[in-house]
This record gives structure tokens, sequence and C-alpha cells, in this order.
């Protein structure tokens, strides 16, 4: 894993090392393995920490030391999350999730990165992700509420709406 270039280490790169770590983790299921079997002696996953890990910043690779001596490398996602979560709280940024039918283009992102800020009275960082399942509009996740405006949440509530008046 790289060092993120620039300013050095601080805040923002460990950030960015362990939202890296996390997906490293979730794309590859034979490392998660690797660091979480029991038949795998504890020299060999500190091996592959200090290897996969070497060119993190220095917490992050303490911290993945730390995860798999304990046996606690499954709660990185929710590691990751809450730093971030904290670094954004002390920045004054809110994180939104915006889930569409299909990928947003660059001026739709833009759109609706201003209008979130407007509704929040924050600065708003957006993380954008597909799932073809909402079959259309948008469901978007911003401090901790959920606003669902698609399509399978409107025919849902139609149902729901017919159900009750039969």
């Amino acid at each position: 894993m790289a060092k993120p270039s620039g300013s050095g280490e601080g805040p923002a790169a460990v950030r960015t090392a362990l939202e890296r770590s996390r997906l490293l983790l979730e794309e590859n299921p034979a490392l998660l393995r690797a660091l979480t079997h029991p038949g795998v002696p504890a020299p060999a996953r500190r091996n592959v920490v200090a290897a996969v890990w070497a060119q993190a910043p220095e917490e992050v690779s303490r911290l993945m030391q730390l995860l798999v001596e304990r046996d606690r490398v499954r709660i990185l996602p929710a590691v990751a999350e809450e730093f971030a979560l904290a670094w954004n709280e002390g920045r004054g940024v809110v994180a939104a999730v915006a889930v569409s039918a299909i990928e947003l283009d660059a001026s739709q992102n833009q759109g609706l990165t201003k209008a979130l800020e407007k509704a929040a009275g924050k600065t708003v960082e957006l993380t954008t992700r597909v799932d073809p399942f909402v079959l259309g509009g948008l469901r978007i996740t911003l401090g901790g509420r959920t606003l669902d405006g698609t399509v399978v949440a409107q025919l849902r509530a139609l149902r729901r709406r017919l159900q009750g008046a039969a």
C-alpha cells in the first residue's frame, strides 16, 4: 500500500489508508482469510501485515498489527468509518451517500452536492453508488437520516396504501 504523496502523514493520510485497507480486505477474501484463519500461525499473519502495509502510515500499520494480534481484523470497516466521521466532524463536513439505478454524471453529482450542502448547512462529502435494484430515483443518506425517493420505495408505499384501502 503506497503512502499518499504530498503533505506528509496526518489525519487525511490515515483516513485514506484506512479506507484503502478496508477496500483491500473487502476485495481480497484470501487476504482476509490469511489474517483471520486460526490455522495460520501468528508470526505468519504478522509478516503478511508487515509486507502489505509496509508503505502505509505508521498509525495504520500499527493498528493492523494490533487487530491481527487481537483477532479483530473484521472490525476494520467500523474503525475506518468512525475515523472518517470524527475527521469530518472536526472539519465541519458531513458525509452523504447517494444510491441510484445508474451512475450520476459530473453535473448531476455537482448539483446534488450543492443541494445537500444547502439543506445541511455544511460542506458535504458525497459518495455515490449504483444499485440497479432501486429502478430509478435516489436514496440519500445524510447525517444519519435516509431520504428514499427511489421507485422501489414509491411502489412499496403505494402497495401499503392499496392494502390499507382494501
